[in-house]
């Protein structure tokens, strides 16, 4: 009973020391920057959060959604086409500048259009190296999107406001990064100490957010 009772007293302990932290994130000209993955790294022992290991992305009016998912290390991510034509699904490790690492290794494969209420042509890929994947399609040159496998169990893809809230974290140090569809290079982390009772940092970056332009062919655009 007393060794029940002191594990009950240790995990109310941890509970009380975890705390969120909200991390506004900002382009180069001070405005708020949508689609940002923000990763917060703790070496404070503590309860780790459990990680996205599934996620799903489709194809759909020549896109995929969504355009930027995080997920955990290990995950095993499914496409599916809800288009009426044939998309290809091209998925690498991307480098600098928004290009392929290693086109060699790329793992591609090719989604049927959908058929009336069949169910969508599928498949699925467990990604096992962290880092930015990037997204794309032989037949539409103009679809791409961006998986991120995060290395730390604090990882949350921003919102339109730049905003993403970090749950359960452990007082102390930490560190943030930024990482970002649209980012030349990789920035520098931002150490911050988190308190019992949670905490905000604003991250002004270098990075400047493509325009959107409309694809050759795409109907759907803006829509």
């Amino acid at each position: 009973m007393r060794a029940f009772l002191g594990t009950l007293l240790l995990l109310a302990a941890a509970a009380a020391q975890a705390a969120d932290l909200t991390v506004t994130v900002m382009d180069r000209n001070g405005k708020p920057l949508a689609d940002a993955v923000v990763l917060v790294d703790s070496a404070v022992q503590g309860q780790r959060p459990t990680t996205v290991m599934e996620a799903t992305i489709v194809q759909e009016k020549l896109r995929f959604v969504p355009t930027v998912s995080v997920v955990g290390l290990g995950a095993k991510v499914s496409f599916s086409n809800l288009d009426s034509w044939d998309h290809h699904v091209i998925l690498g490790l991307m480098g600098a500048g928004g290009v392929y690492v290693d086109p060699g290794q790329n793992t591609q494969f090719r989604l049927a259009g959908r058929v009336g209420t069949k169910p969508p042509a599928a498949d699925s890929k467990v990604l096992s190296q962290p880092g930015a994947y990037l997204l794309g399609c032989h037949i539409h040159g103009s679809m791409r999107g961006h998986i991120y496998v995060a290395d730390t169990p604090w990882a949350k893809l921003g919102g339109e406001d730049g905003k993403a809230v970090l749950q359960g974290l452990p007082e102390g140090p930490a560190r943030v990064r930024i990482w970002h569809p649209d980012q030349l290079v990789e920035g520098a982390p931002t150490d911050v100490k988190i308190a019992a009772s949670g905490g905000a940092v604003t991250i002004t970056t270098q990075i400047a957010p493509a325009r959107k332009k409309r694809p050759a062919g795409d109907p759907y655009f803006g829509g």
